[in-house]
């Protein structure tokens, strides 16, 4: 077997140009359509909103890799770096280095990619750790083949195996020089947004330069990419449209790492990605919108303890409360006695603020009500 490193003809990337376009033209309408949302959101409500993507991503690009973040301290680290440009004070540093990526992700996307910035995107991918060889910040130098296995001891299946170590400083050398002379900002050469991010990350995957974090580095350069085809930093969620079928991204992967470098099967996947997460990113958006004209609604209706319940669902995202509001829920929250919660409920049904939801059995589960807007004020429904 041959990977598509060891084909003589590495790194010479082939695909059909014409087979993008149309994508390509629907991935920048979209883009614009997501500014002009954003933009329609009052200030404080564009804040929400950019933070709610990013917490979605930086969960995502972890999960994509087996890990598991805790979502609230993800989120205060977000908003202590977008606010303070510091992260709160004993910060979960899986959660901190989380965001702090996805953070200067955003602010470097004018940058030209480095052999130091992307080691410095490595340390905030992978936090220090006791009792670990992993390097941080460096190129991998383990003289022992770098390979993605699967399968119990003594029958592992290889899906792929890296250059050596002793490669990486001058594949990544070349890789950086053809992306910098690549990017949209260089005018002399200039490679259509999708086709450039998705290139730059499955040479960068081949690659593999790092111990740990290439998966997460390497979907921050896809995002580097496409914010500089865009002139923008783009608000597209594609760690989590690849979440939602990791399957999927992965076995794309190991598909491209394999035999010739026509990469046109790869591409085709990752410019349907790339739409599907703008649709995430458009409903994230929206559901930011729908909380603002809930409280412009109902926000001064709500008592304390309601309040809170309010919030604990606004804060599980566009998907909302699994399984809905009940009885047994509110009290958790609010910490109340039964009788105080269903008090609390009936009274919000009463407003309208929520309501009932079918098929609930014994246990009567509620939602938000949806406020939808009308050309003169508020319409409740």
């Amino acid at each position: 077997m041959r990977w598509i490193w060891q084909q003589s003809d590495w790194p010479d990337f082939r695909y059909d140009k014409h087979a993008l376009e149309d994508r390509e033209l629907e991935f920048r309408i979209n883009s614009e359509r997501l500014a002009g949302r954003f933009e329609a959101l009052p200030m404080a409500s564009q804040e929400d909103a950019m933070i709610d993507l990013m917490l979605s991503e930086a969960i995502k690009t972890s999960a994509i890799e087996g890990e598991n973040l805790d979502r609230e301290s993800v989120r205060s680290s977000l908003l202590s770096l977008i606010t303070s440009d510091t992260l709160p004070d004993n910060s979960d540093q899986k959660a901190s280095g989380a965001a702090s990526l996805l953070v200067d992700v955003r602010k470097n996307w004018q940058t030209s990619l480095t052999h130091d910035l992307l080691g410095k995107w490595q340390s905030m991918a992978v936090p220090e750790q006791r009792y670990t060889s992993i390097l941080r910040g460096a190129y991998r130098n383990d003289p022992s083949p770098m390979q993605i296995v699967s399968g119990p001891y003594g029958r592992e299946k290889i899906h792929y195996e890296a250059p050596p170590a002793t490669h990486v400083p001058d594949e990544m050398a070349r890789f950086l020089d053809w992306y910098n002379q690549a990017s949209p900002l260089n005018r002399d050469k200039k490679l259509p947004g999708i086709a450039m991010a998705g290139i730059a990350h499955l040479w960068f995957e081949v690659i593999h330069p790092f111990d740990d974090g290439n998966g997460r580095v390497g979907r921050a350069i896809a995002d580097h990419a496409l914010s500089q085809s865009l002139g923008y930093p783009t608000t597209a969620c594609l760690a989590t449209a690849i979440e939602g079928d990791k399957k999927s991204y992965y076995l794309q992967l190991e598909k491209a790492s394999r035999g010739s470098l026509d990469v046109n099967v790869w591409l085709d996947y990752f410019a349907d990605t790339i739409i599907k997460a703008q649709d995430i990113a458009r409903e994230e958006v929206d559901f930011v919108l729908a909380k603002t004209r809930f409280y412009e609604a109902y926000g001064d209706q709500l008592n304390d303890r309601q309040g809170r319940v309010v919030s604990r669902v606004f804060a599980e995202g566009r998907r909302g409360f699994e399984g809905g509001i009940t009885t047994r829920k509110y009290e958790a929250i609010t910490k109340c006695p039964n009788r105080t919660a269903s008090r609390d409920l009936s009274d919000l049904v009463g407003k309208g603020i929520i309501i009932p939801l079918p098929g609930g059995g014994r246990t009567t589960r509620y939602e938000l009500t949806v406020v939808k807007p009308a050309v003169q004020g508020l319409v409740k429904q």
